[in-house]
């Protein structure tokens, strides 16, 4: 144990003491105030922007027809972000108009739901189109009644009727989960990838600076492996507590600034056990993926060879990484395949934390799921601790996983 504290000691603060690790630690946390303060600073508050006057809403110019008369006046009423003029200048001198920047586009009525829409440029988002085709069906519709006998204000509130539902939630609200499940996902798989790249490329420099073969004759191979990983992996966790913890602050000192933004409204509104769940799969997948790329990396003798050596394992993990974004794009969270994966310890600590935050999981599963991933990181670490004492002393070309097995069954024989 005391050799195991050392070497997490040691690891640790060599983290927390490297510059590229506090700057990058720091640059992130100052770009995340920097984001999350920039309503404040320009002072708007989130919500709805209020319509703009009238000098500077787009002109929309209408030409109507017998059959059509009234037309300007009803979308001028239904369209408050446009000013909508009546026009009796003839088609061609209206296209123009519109080349010279007067109006932002033209109808020329033909009845009462057909029309030409003429416009300079089309946006690949601009709706005005859409808004017209819905305000002229409107009229439409409301013409109708009012020829059937409805007064103008009972065919409104017809047209106007809106339900009053009262949503109850017994299980998931997969609209407001999938923003911060989404984040979180993402950040757990840059951290696995680049965390364990750090233990692999550490044990590799050790190697190659002959360094490893004074620290495996006066420490067990466990306690190597164990502190190395468990030290860069605290590191981790407190850079990304930090990061998190830095957002929630800001948030909460700007929070009335984004009541207006849904999307960031979910991600810092994730509740307790959510929080707790990331910590959970965070941890065990961390380090399942941590041991095996540690013991990987003591098979390289060169740091050079350390990606070559370590792509299968990260193969595995990009695969589950593709099945659980591909589950949440199609909103298939409790499919075969992913309840498959929520058993098996290498995919489970992305596809059990999705199936949680996103779909309907039991609470036996969860449990089973843990204990699994629990035991196998155990086992994965001290699989990895054989392989690091024996790594130490390979040179040259790196055995094969055939190789490698019938070493590790000779040494323990």
């Amino acid at each position: 144990m005391k050799q195991f504290s050392k070497i997490f000691k040691f690891e640790f603060l060599n983290y927390l003491k490297n510059k590229v690790f506090l700057v990058m630690t720091i640059a992130i946390m100052v770009i995340i105030a920097g984001v999350l303060t920039v309503p404040a600073l320009l002072g708007t508050d989130g919500q709805e922007d209020t319509p703009a006057s009238a000098e500077n809403r787009p002109v929309i110019a209408v030409l109507e027809n017998d059959q059509t008369q009234g037309t300007a006046e009803f979308l001028a009423q239904a369209l408050p972000a446009f000013a909508v003029e009546k026009t009796t200048e003839p088609e061609e001198s209206l296209r123009s108009s519109i080349q010279q920047g007067d109006y932002a586009a033209v109808l020329v009525m033909r009845t009462p739901l057909s029309y030409r829409y003429i416009v300079d440029s089309m946006g690949m988002f601009d709706t005005t189109q859409q808004q017209v085709d819905a305000v002229l069906v409107s009229k439409y519709q409301i013409d109708a009644m009012q020829q059937a006998g409805m007064s103008e204000q009972e065919a409104q509130g017809v047209l106007t009727a809106q339900t009053t539902p009262e949503v109850v939630v017994i299980g998931t609200s997969q609209m407001q989960s999938f923003f911060y499940t989404y984040i979180l996902i993402l950040l757990l798989y840059i951290a696995i990838i680049l965390y364990g790249q750090f233990v692999a490329t550490g044990v590799a420099a050790e190697k190659s600076s002959r360094a490893m073969e004074l620290l495996i004759t006066s420490a067990k191979p466990e306690s190597l492996m164990f502190g190395k990983v468990m030290g860069i992996g605290s590191a981790g966790l407190l850079q990304m507590a930090l990061i998190l913890g830095s957002g929630f602050l800001f948030y909460q000192l700007n929070a009335s600034y984004w009541q207006g933004n849904m999307i960031v409204r979910s991600i810092f509104g994730m509740p307790l056990s959510m929080l707790l769940y990331t910590l959970l799969f965070f941890v065990l997948g961390f380090f399942i993926y941590a041991f095996l790329f540690g013991a990987l990396g003591s098979l390289a003798n060169r740091s050079e060879d350390v990606n070559t050596l370590v792509l299968p394992v990260t193969m595995l993990f990009v695969v589950a990484f593709l099945v659980v974004m591909t589950s949440m794009g199609r909103g298939t969270f409790d499919s075969p395949l992913m309840i498959a994966c929520s058993y098996i310890p290498f995919t489970s600590p992305m596809a059990m934390f999705t199936r949680i935050a996103m779909g309907s999981v039991a609470a036996w599963e969860i449990i089973l799921s843990v204990a699994i991933l629990i035991a196998t990181t155990i086992g994965v670490g001290y699989l990895s601790a054989a392989i690091y004492r024996i790594g130490v002393l390979l040179y040259g070309k790196p055995p094969k996983l055939s190789e490698l097995f019938r070493i590790l069954k000779r040494s323990k024989t």
